[in-house]
């Protein structure tokens, strides 16, 4: 329950976060949760309210959230080689991102879009593992070097 609400929690912030510096670039002195110019930007603006839109905004983001969080798992299972968890988990989260990334109204529904949301998702992703997985070799090193001091402190 913790993680379900954390990861909302966290996908909602960053949810806003995005929809506050694209309204600042884009929106000129308005704010908008999902791109207008978006295929379902296009299609909330024309059915919904402001409110409305928020709601849904609020909902898929937090569902981003929780998708993360959860996804996270993954990496806990110790028997599977680390190149096939980040295979698995870039994959699982690519595929439930995509359709949570068209509901948000990130891009219009066209291949070009999609295919520069894959590219945009791949160069960000790789980018997150490479810093995690320099962050877990330099915790790995320090907890080496207190064992190591400790065993020579045994032996002296």
């Amino acid at each position: 329950m913790k993680r379900l609400f954390h990861g909302a929690i966290i996908g909602i912030a960053v949810g806003v976060m995005i929809a506050l510096i694209c309204s600042t670039i884009f929106a000129r002195n308005e704010f908008h949760p999902v791109s207008p110019v978006s295929t379902m930007g296009e299609y909330y603006f024309q059915h919904l309210s402001e409110l409305q839109i928020m709601f849904i905004s609020v909902i898929i983001w937090s569902l981003i959230g929780i998708t993360f969080s959860f996804g996270d798992l993954i990496f806990s299972n110790s028997k599977k080689s680390l190149l096939f968890k980040t295979s698995l988990h870039f994959s699982l989260m690519l595929i439930i991102m995509l359709p949570l990334a068209i509901l948000a109204g990130w891009f219009p529904l066209k291949i070009s879009a999609i295919l520069f949301f894959i590219i945009i998702y791949t160069v960000v992703y790789f980018m997150i593992w490479f810093i995690e997985t320099k962050r877990n070799q330099h915790d790995i090193n320090e907890i080496n070097d207190i064992i190591s001091k400790r065993k020579h402190n045994r032996h002296q």
